[in-house]
């Protein structure tokens, strides 16, 4: 996971890890980024497809 997490850009790591570890709404993240719901989204978005690529072997590797 870490190696996953490394993967992320800075905003990309931040977004998701406020989102999916604190539990904040899209509107705080934004705030703490200082961009809009829209890009917030976004960024949360790309972070969870980057995780799922790169932790698709591991899922695939458990029998």
């Amino acid at each position: 996971v870490e190696s996953a997490m490394r993967e992320l850009t800075p905003m990309e790591r931040t977004a998701f890890v406020l989102r999916h570890f604190e539990g904040q709404s899209i509107e705080e993240i934004g705030s703490a980024l200082g961009v809009g719901p829209g890009a917030t989204k976004q960024s949360i978005f790309r972070a969870v497809q980057k995780m799922r690529r790169a932790l698709e072997p591991l899922v695939n590797a458990i029998p």
